[in-house]
């Protein structure tokens, strides 16, 4: 019995040894790195997290970008703790860019038009394009977010369709005074530009008639969304899957592929 114990763990021991050898040959990482930079928008630094895909140093691709937008009591850590997102996002050969945006950036400001996350994720974008290997066309970026980065990603979207050709939002913070700019932003979308918005919400949430009433605009303008209720609240049971559906979603898109 403990010969045999020994003899167990040793092949363990051994498979482990093999596995971390593969790893270190292909060059993967599955964990996140933190950048900071100056950001001008902000008037300071800026932080996010950043995971490239396995053969990111040992190749010349260029590949999509996918932004993740984390809830408003969240920082740029939330998405890279869960336990699926180093595999999940490697095995799909694009870049995930998270960002630390503070709940206070979409506050309004009294002598600003726009809440001041609208320009810092602008010039996310252009920092990440300028220093990672991208494809920098909006077919080649997407943004999602979830609870308040739900509603910063689905405002993104509408003020920079030039930016983004997939947005996605769970569980999204829609209300709560938002409502005016969030239809504001449908009504003067270009149709033919707009993204394709992915949309999603627990069906026990207290989001859930924001987000019905946000379908509801998409909806009288035609323009192209898929929306899940499935069942949770607002929690990870929700976000967790809802975030890997969407992912899957962005991957099927036209133009969102790695380019060499």
């Amino acid at each position: 019995m403990t010969e045999r114990k020994l003899v167990t763990h040793a092949g363990a021991a051994a498979l482990l040894l093999m596995v971390a050898a593969a790893t270190a040959a292909s060059g993967q990482s599955v964990t996140a790195r933190t950048v900071r930079f100056s950001s001008e928008s902000l008037g300071g630094q800026a932080t996010f997290a950043v995971l490239v895909p396995p053969d990111y140093d040992s190749s010349s691709t260029r590949y999509p970008v996918v932004y993740l937008l984390h809830g408003g009591t969240q920082n740029h850590t939330a998405f890279p703790a869960r336990t699926w997102f180093g595999k999940e996002i490697s095995r799909r050969n694009l870049i995930a860019v998270m960002p630390h945006v503070p709940q206070i950036l979409y506050n309004t400001r009294a002598d600003r038009g726009a809440p001041p996350f609208e320009a810092f994720i602008a010039e996310l974008v252009s920092y990440v394009d300028a220093h990672y290997r991208t494809v920098s066309t909006r077919d080649g970026r997407a943004i999602a977010g979830l609870s308040m980065g739900g509603f910063g990603a689905v405002a993104s979207g509408l003020s920079h369709p030039e930016l983004f050709a997939t947005v996605g939002a769970f569980s999204g913070a829609f209300s709560a005074g938002r409502e005016a700019m969030l239809a504001a932003g449908v009504a003067a979308l270009p149709v033919e530009r707009a993204p394709f918005f992915y949309l999603a919400c627990g069906v026990e949430d207290a989001v859930l008639p924001a987000s019905r009433d946000f379908v509801a605009l998409l909806r009288q303008r035609e323009i192209a969304h898929e929306y899940r209720e499935v069942p949770g609240g607002h929690t990870w049971d929700v976000w967790d899957p809802q975030t890997l559906a969407f992912l899957d979603t962005v991957t099927a898109r036209p133009g969102f592929a790695p380019s060499r």
